[in-house]
This record gives C-alpha cells, sequence and structure tokens, in this order.
C-alpha cells in the first residue's frame, strides 16, 4: 500500500493562482507526481510517514506541508530543472535552489526540526595531559586507545 502524498494538489492549486479543482488532465497527473515525489523526499529525511493508522490522514506538520508543496512546486513549474533561458535580448535566469525538486539545505532543517531530528550529537575527545610528566626510566610509554 502506498502512501498518500504530504499535501494536497489543491494547495498547490492555491499557490499557482487557480482555484482548487482547476487542474485537470496531464497537468493534474504531473502536480499528483510531484507531490508523491516530495512527499518521498520529505519522509525518507524525517524518518516519518506521518500518516494515522488508518493509512490515509495526514498528520504532518504544517511546515512539513510547506515544505512538500514548495518541492513539489519547483518540479512542477520547472520539470527540466532549467536555470536559465536567453531568447535573443531576453534572458533569465531561476534563483540558485528554484531549478531542482530535490530539498534545499533550510528545508531539510525545517523538516529534520519537525520531526524531532536536531542532528546535534555530543562527543568526547581524550588527550593527554599537559600536567603529565614523562614515564618513569625503563618503564613502556602509555598506549592511548
Amino acid at each position: 500500500m502506498s502512501l498518500p502524498p504530504l499535501a494536497p494538489v489543491a494547495a498547490m492549486e492555491r499557490r499557482l493562482g487557480v482555484a482548487p479543482g482547476t487542474l485537470a488532465g496531464a497537468d493534474l497527473v504531473r502536480a499528483g507526481a510531484a507531490l508523491d515525489d516530495a512527499s518521498t523526499m520529505v519522509r525518507a529525511e524525517a524518518g516519518n510517514d506521518w500518516v494515522a493508522a488508518d493509512g490515509t490522514t495526514v498528520t504532518a506538520p504544517p511546515v512539513v506541508v510547506t515544505v512538500v508543496v514548495s518541492a513539489a512546486l519547483r518540479t512542477y513549474r520547472n520539470p527540466d530543472g532549467y536555470s536559465g533561458e536567453s531568447v535573443g535580448d531576453y534572458s533569465y535566469q531561476y534563483a540558485r535552489d528554484s531549478t531542482s525538486g530535490y530539498l534545499t539545505p533550510a528545508e531539510v532543517r525545517i523538516i529534520r526540526q519537525a520531526a524531532g531530528r536536531t542532528g546535534q550529537a555530543v562527543y568526547s575527545i581524550r588527550t593527554p595531559s599537559a600536567y603529565e610528566g614523562p614515564p618513569a626510566p625503563g618503564l613502556p610509554p602509555a598506549v592511548v586507545a
């Protein structure tokens, strides 16, 4: 059983500036595929499927839904991942992070925070003491493991 996307097509339609239910045919299929892909990447990063026990109710926090829609829109608007185009005197260029359906570093931080995976760890390092004198004559030096 596949998981539902973390955001509905209606959320993409609103951000595209069209009324919910407007996308149809190939555009609706592309929007659904983009939402599925973005949801898969978000779930992989979060380690959480954000679906209730019924298998259909999405429990993702609103900030996660926003990230899913943003990533899906990048794929929907620019399916080939072009970074820019020039035709005669006219040219344009997308912002650096807006040419891919992959998650941006900022989005990854948002997802990890929402999932409770801050990525912080505590490390310890053993270093020899500056106050320790040289080994006594005839004894082998200490081995640090």
